[in-house]
């Protein structure tokens, strides 16, 4: 993944506490994307932001993390979403990251079925994708982000817990903090 391009992003000024990176996805069309940072929850001193990110609507500053435009350039769109985390880190250096996908809520299934092109029956095949997408990213350099970062999975038992991730396990949730 690291000789994968990433597109040249732009620092959103806002007045609010959450940080926005945006981006022009130019695969089959040409597409404003933003990334950004959302201040959700404080956890032992520190502020945790949840990583959305989506098609931008320029008119009213919302972000449509549900969409997939399928714009032909997915690995590169991917590759600068995770660009901006060292850059947030950077900048927020006591805080945290959380990473959930819009497709993990049990609401998403509901909705999923309704328009569903892949006749899935029962099990949902894009239920969780966004977040496997990300759990294979850190699952196949683990070793490497180790280094730098700390992770901890959300598992999606009857107890949804927090733990310390592990590789090739199953999680609906990740939370990233930088190591010191």
């Amino acid at each position: 993944m690291n000789d994968i391009p990433a597109y040249k992003t732009e620092l959103l000024k806002s007045r609010t506490r959450k940080i926005q990176y945006l981006f022009e996805s130019t695969g089959r069309r040409s597409i404003i994307k933003a990334i950004e940072y959302t201040p959700v929850a404080k956890r032992k001193g520190k502020v945790v932001y949840n990583l959305g990110f989506g098609d931008y609507d320029e008119q009213n500053g919302n972000i449509f993390d549900n969409s997939n435009s399928n714009n032909g350039d997915m690995r590169k769109v991917f590759r600068t979403v995770l660009n901006t985390v060292p850059t947030f880190f950077r900048e927020h250096k006591d805080a945290a990251i959380w990473v959930q996908g819009s497709d993990s809520a049990d609401k998403f299934k509901e909705l999923c079925e309704v328009n569903c092109k892949k006749n899935c029956e029962n099990i949902c095949k894009n239920f969780n994708r966004r977040i496997k997408t990300y759990r294979y990213y850190v699952d196949k350099n683990f070793v490497e982000l180790s280094k730098v970062y700390t992770f901890y999975g959300l598992t999606d038992d009857e107890e949804a817990t927090l733990v310390e991730y592990t590789p090739k396990n199953e999680y609906v949730g990740i939370l990233v903090l930088k190591k010191k």
